[in-house]
């Protein structure tokens, strides 16, 4: 399309464009290659031509950008919830954040302040990945087929598109609650937890995602992505009151090393303090779901773990499936 459209008839009929008898290919493949560019017609048979794995993924991604400009109604209904959701939070628990922690009231709408900023984060994240890639097959599946590119290439561009939306959503959604709930962590240090529980449950999402054939059966996966996130995270039972052959899922549940690295950030510098009421309910809710303080390397270490294992099985089972 690309080729007929800059170029006359007459232009593509002297160079042989409309040519299909029996010629050589070599013949209709130099035909065509004289009316367009060397470099563009390796673009368009990169898998032939050996084009490198960086051209295909910097043109891949220039295609990505280029379709989130033009769909402005999408990215703007997404960073549009995501703002309205966390000013809605923001006015609702409004300065709880700055409650002394010397009232279990008190502590309980701080930790639930925390805790929907988190599940917020997750949802509003994880559900567009996990559509897209099933929306976008027939597509992928198209080019693919025709050796425009590989499956790596087309991965890392989707990956680092969704890492620049998502930035910007966690971003607008922090600045948007945390100076009106009054969070007593750092700005930044809450922020790069909340986007790697965003990009540690999309990688989840889009596993799932490279799974499903179309949006629908998508669509009806999705408690499948969610309800152990949160059975798991402990904040609605006890993981100790958790059967013990089950526990072991929560080593693959991003949102329970989110909520615990969390809580050592908000809760952290209270449990320590030397007001000792304060200490002691500060403490409570930390160690309520299984989180240590001294063990956040470890969580950090684990949040990462899943977003680069995920990531692969993904890229896996997205080239398995367009074997097919």
């Amino acid at each position: 399309m690309a080729i007929a459209q800059q170029n006359s008839v007459e232009d593509l009929t002297k160079e042989g464009f409309f040519l299909i008898d029996e010629s050589p290919h070599e013949k209709v493949d130099n035909a065509i290659t004289s009316v367009l560019d060397d470099s563009f017609h390796g673009l368009a048979k990169s898998e032939q031509m050996g084009q490198s794995v960086w051209t295909q993924s910097s043109v891949l991604f220039a295609r990505e950008f280029k379709n989130l400009v033009r769909d402005k109604a999408s990215i703007g209904a997404r960073m549009g919830i995501t703002i309205f959701l966390n000013i809605l939070f923001g006015v609702i628990f409004y300065d709880v954040g700055r409650l002394p922690n010397t009232e279990a009231k008190n502590v309980q709408s701080h930790f639930g302040a925390l805790l929907m900023v988190l599940l917020s984060a997750m949802f509003g994240s994880a559900q567009p990945a996990l559509m897209l890639i099933p929306a976008e097959r027939p597509i992928f599946l198209r080019e693919y087929s025709t050796a425009h590119y590989s499956v790596f290439p087309y991965f890392l561009s989707r990956l680092l598109m969704e890492a620049f939306v998502t930035f910007l959503q966690i971003l607008a959604g922090t600045i948007c609650c945390f100076f009106l709930i009054g969070f007593q962590a750092n700005f930044f240090h809450l922020f790069s937890i909340i986007y790697t529980l965003a990009m540690g449950s999309t990688a989840i999402a889009v596993l799932l995602g490279c799974s499903m054939s179309n949006p629908d059966m998508a669509m009806e996966f999705l408690p499948i992505l969610f309800v152990p996130q949160m059975l798991f995270a402990g904040f609605f039972v006890a993981i100790d009151l958790i059967p013990e052959w089950l526990r072991w899922i929560q080593y693959i549940c991003s949102l329970t090393f989110g909520v615990r690295l969390a809580l050592t950030a908000e809760f952290g510098d209270c449990a320590k303090g030397d007001n000792p009421d304060e200490a002691r309910f500060c403490k409570s809710v930390i160690e309520d779901t299984n989180a240590d303080l001294d063990a956040t390397w470890w969580y950090w270490l684990v949040l990462v773990s899943i977003f680069v294992l995920f990531r692969l099985i993904a890229i896996i089972t997205l080239k398995s499936k367009a074997s097919f």
